[in-house]
Formats: structure tokens, C-alpha cells, sequence
């Protein structure tokens, strides 16, 4: 063999080594990670549903019975509107529908679901029965 691939290899053999010393340190110089504090836990939040507003139809009654309510514009009386009961109001005017529930001209406040014709709260004084 001659001098030049004598030093060829041997320049070849410490640059290999050379790659191997320094890969080696790159390695070693990573080390795991290590917690010492408590996991952070985070909740879901819970979305919530957006709040329906309510339209309002302030009328005069034309007629009441224990499922559906009818009720006349005071300004205009071609409108007509005819409202059924939620469970809920249908709970809180039964004691009102035993003593007679509203009368005919009995002037009430109805609120209700935009595009619906369920009545979500009525409220009014009611006269008393005939």
C-alpha cells in the first residue's frame, strides 16, 4: 500500500470516528424529561344553549279553556292569535282555569318562542267568572 491511501484510509477512519464521537455526544447531551409537579388537568367547558328571546302579544281575550287560549289585537281586530300551553304555564294557570280561568275582554300579556304559537308565560288580572 502506498503512503497516500495509507493516509487516505486513515484520514477516512478519524473523520468516521470523529462523526461517531459527536453523534454520540448530541445523544447523550438529550436527556428524558422529568416532571416533578402535578398533571394539569383541564375541564371541557360546557356550552351553553343561547337564551330564546321571547316575542310579546298584548291582547284582549276572546276565549280560554284548559288547553289553548285565544287572544284579539286591541288595535288592529282582524288580528286573531291562538296560543297552546308549555307544561309550565299549563302548571301555574291551572288553579286560575278552576276558578274560571280568563274572560272574554280580560286584557293579558303572552309571551312566546319567535315562529311558534306556544305561550311560554301569560300574565293579566283576571275578572271573575260569570
Amino acid at each position: 500500500m502506498s503512503k497516500m491511501s495509507r493516509r487516505t484510509g486513515l484520514l477516512f477512519f478519524f473523520a468516521v470516528l470523529l462523526g461517531a464521537v459527536a453523534s454520540g455526544l448530541a445523544v447523550s447531551s438529550a436527556s428524558a424529561q422529568v416532571t416533578t409537579s402535578k398533571t394539569v388537568t383541564v375541564k371541557a367547558k360546557t356550552v351553553k344553549p343561547p337564551k330564546v328571546k321571547l316575542d310579546i302579544f298584548k291582547g284582549e281575550v276572546i276565549r280560554m279553556d284548559t288547553v289553548s287560549i285565544m287572544v284579539r289585537d286591541p288595535k288592529n281586530s282582524y288580528i286573531v292569535r291562538t296560543f297552546t300551553f308549555s307544561p309550565d304555564v299549563a302548571k301555574k294557570l291551572q288553579p286560575l282555569i278552576d276558578k274560571g280561568g280568563y274572560q272574554s275582554g280580560d286584557r293579558v300579556t303572552i309571551r312566546y318562542a319567535p315562529g311558534s304559537t306556544v305561550a311560554q308565560s301569560i300574565t293579566g288580572k283576571a275578572s271573575k267568572a260569570f
